[in-house]
């Protein structure tokens, strides 16, 4: 099932109009995430050396590994929430593209962010399920611009993210609009008080400097 010589983008979207009840509360509930997994072969399509950052003690933490994004559909089967996965890209590092020549069908791969692959994923998902809002559930790194500004520019206001805030998120709130007052306007306004006080108790996130 991971011959190259298949068309896939056709093959999903088959399969994904198959799946029956694919809505839940009139909405597609996206899981999007990104994992590492280590190969023993020197020759397996679309490896290199990866930064695991769950890597266990007796474990290296640079393995020899597929860096894979997936997509995978949110349903509850039998009282429980269930992933089921729908597409996936092999992620490859720039520095690794630039070392070698890696080749599909003859065509030499370009490198494409976890973002812009995530995006890619989801939009040809949304293909196959037009004018259905679509809510993307991933941890606190794809939640970012890098990923909410080009989906809205890919599929309008009926895309959705759903996560955590990072550690280091402040919140804000909305401008006020001064009068007569020179310079560009103002993007964020005031931090609210429980933000200040909860990084007052909290700290700087871990990394940053006072």
């Amino acid at each position: 099932m991971a011959s190259a010589k298949l068309p896939w983008v056709r093959v999903w979207a088959v399969l994904w109009r198959a799946i029956p009840a694919t809505l839940t509360d009139g909405r597609v509930v996206l899981a999007l995430d990104d994992s590492i997994t280590p190969k023993t072969r020197t020759k397996v399509f679309a490896c290199q050396r990866s930064f695991d950052h769950a890597a266990k003690t007796n474990q290296s933490a640079f393995p020899w590994a597929q860096t894979i994004v997936t997509v995978g559909l949110l349903k509850v089967i039998h009282v429980r929430w269930c992933c089921l996965p729908l597409a996936f890209a092999f992620y490859l590092r720039k520095a690794t593209l630039s070392l070698r020549s890696v080749r599909i069908r003859g065509r030499a791969l370009t490198f494409e962010s976890k973002f812009t692959q995530a995006v890619r994923l989801i939009r040809s998902l949304a293909e196959v399920f037009p004018r259905v809002p679509i809510l993307v559930v991933a941890d606190s790194w794809f939640i970012d611009n890098g990923l909410l500004k080009p989906l809205r520019q890919a599929l309008g206001s009926r895309s959705h993210l759903l996560s955590r805030l990072r550690v280091n998120a402040v919140l804000h709130d909305l401008p006020v609009a001064v009068a007569g007052r020179a310079g560009r306007p103002r993007k964020y306004g005031d931090a609210p008080a429980v933000s200040r006080r909860c990084r007052a108790r909290c700290g700087p996130p871990l990394g940053a400097t006072r």
